[in-house]
């Protein structure tokens, strides 16, 4: 899977808030206590050194920085370990559990407060700073669905996942645990959006040609692409479906929901089978939940307590003033407050059955757009079609698939993890190499 993280993540603006946030975001965890039984760095050495200011570094509440990163790396090497760093900074407390230290050269064995096992290999040049800093993520070992409960348990997660056969037009689940669950869909919730459009074609209210204005408004949720466009150019709901599902693009996502409107968005929660559609109801825009969520005024405690009443008019309010990001508040979990979109694993197989199903006549196009991006690095010759959607916000991750084995059968495959803290993107590209092995488990 060589597809960046990046394009997965639903927050485009949120993460383009990182470095205003790094000065100020609050710890997401207690740094490793080094009297503990932590394993001892000497630093008699250079490698041993910057092996050691390393751990220092990552461990500490202090944000990566270029200044600080200029006490360990090479001047050239500045900006490339900045940047690596400060990705690794969101996934601490680390547990050194072993370090090797030779010349010119140390690495360090690791656990991350998810549970995934990690290197980070440094090289010293002759000045003793680092002109190599090379991190790795082991695949955790995966031969059971038992396995698959392990590794999830310990990521500290609440978590979700379900495999099921598609049998009859539903859902035939062969693995699973806490499949009932309602959490955090991220960028899964595009797949009612998409189903939305797709049932607006087929009713001749809306076409695949239809033209979406771009607004200055529009554009401050993110984009991939589609911001270059000028204000007042147009993109057609068929290349906006494109880019909402292949990479995720939020202003795609808020031009097509106003074109369908927020109550053919509600008619596809419960065309679908959602287990609760009064709870995403009115269906909020990710303009007016990135405002609820991440927006400046603080509204998430009001969110929080608030009636469904209450909330529809907080809503209303974050749609008819400008959006303004806390950069303080960009890698706070709102999915704590109950700001996300919602709905379980068996939502999430009904959805990706209904798009699939429903993908005749004027809406065949959907088979098309969900399969532009396979999103997981399985062979073609054994799974020819798979249909991905997965997203990411801060504290919040998640993946689904529907995929066609050799012999033609349907299955759906998904995961949801929600953390009351946000990570870097390493657990993202950990997630998949699970979520890989758990295909090899299916009874194909």
């Amino acid at each position: 899977m060589r597809r960046p993280l990046a394009a997965w993540r639903t927050a485009v603006t949120l993460a383009s808030l990182a470095a205003l946030a790094a000065g100020c975001a609050p710890s997401p965890a207690s740094p490793a206590d080094p009297g503990a039984g932590e394993v001892t760095i000497s630093t008699k050495t250079p490698p041993g050194l910057r092996a050691k200011q390393t751990m220092d570094m990552l461990n500490s509440d202090w944000p990566i920085g270029p200044v600080g990163v200029a006490t360990l790396a090479a001047p050239d090497k500045v900006e490339q370990v900045v940047t690596t760093m400060e990705s690794l900074w969101w996934d601490r407390p680390f547990h050194l559990d072993s370090v090797d230290i030779r010349a010119g050269a140390a690495t360090l064995h690791l656990t991350t407060s998810y549970g995934a096992r990690q290197d980070i290999r440094l090289r010293t040049d002759d000045n003793g700073m680092v002109d190599l800093f090379k991190p790795t993520t082991e695949a955790p070992p995966i031969h059971s669905w038992h396995d698959v409960d392990t590794v999830l348990s310990r990521t500290g997660a609440r978590y979700s996942y379900q495999a099921s056969r598609i049998e009859g037009g539903g859902c035939k689940p062969v693995a699973g645990t806490n499949t009932g669950q309602s959490l955090p869909l991220a960028s899964i919730f595009k797949l009612y959006v998409l189903l939305a459009v797709a049932n607006e074609v087929k009713a001749g209210t809306v076409s695949w040609d239809d033209p979406l204005t771009i607004t200055g408004r529009a554009k401050v949720v993110g984009s991939s692409g589609l911001e270059e466009l000028p204000e007042g150019a147009h993109v057609s709901v068929r290349r906006a479906a494109e880019k909402m599902i292949a990479t995720s693009d939020n202003m795609a996502t808020d031009l097509l929901i106003d074109h369908v409107g927020t109550h053919a968005v509600e008619r596809a929660l419960v065309a679908a089978g959602h287990h609760d559609p009064a709870s995403m109801t009115p269906f909020p825009t990710m303009y007016e939940l990135f405002s609820v969520g991440w927006g400046k005024p603080d509204l998430r405690a009001q969110w929080q307590h608030g009636s469904p009443q209450e909330r529809a008019k907080l809503l209303q309010q974050a749609k008819s003033r400008p959006y303004e990001p806390d950069p303080i508040r960009a890698h706070v979990p709102a999915s704590a407050y109950g700001a996300e979109w919602y709905g379980s694993a068996e939502d999430i197989c009904r959805v990706h059955v209904a798009l699939q199903a429903g993908a005749v006549g004027r809406a065949e196009p959907v088979k098309e757009i969900m399969s532009a991006v396979r999103g997981i690095d399985l062979p073609r010759a054994d799974w020819p079609y798979i249909g991905a959607k997965a997203g990411g916000l801060p504290g919040d991750l998640t993946f689904s698939w529907y995929a066609l084995d050799r012999a033609g059968q349907p299955w759906v495959v998904s995961f949801q993890l929600n953390w009351p803290r946000d990570h870097g993107k390493s657990v993202g590209s950990w997630m998949l190499q699970v979520a890989k092995q758990a295909f090899g488990l299916l009874p194909v």
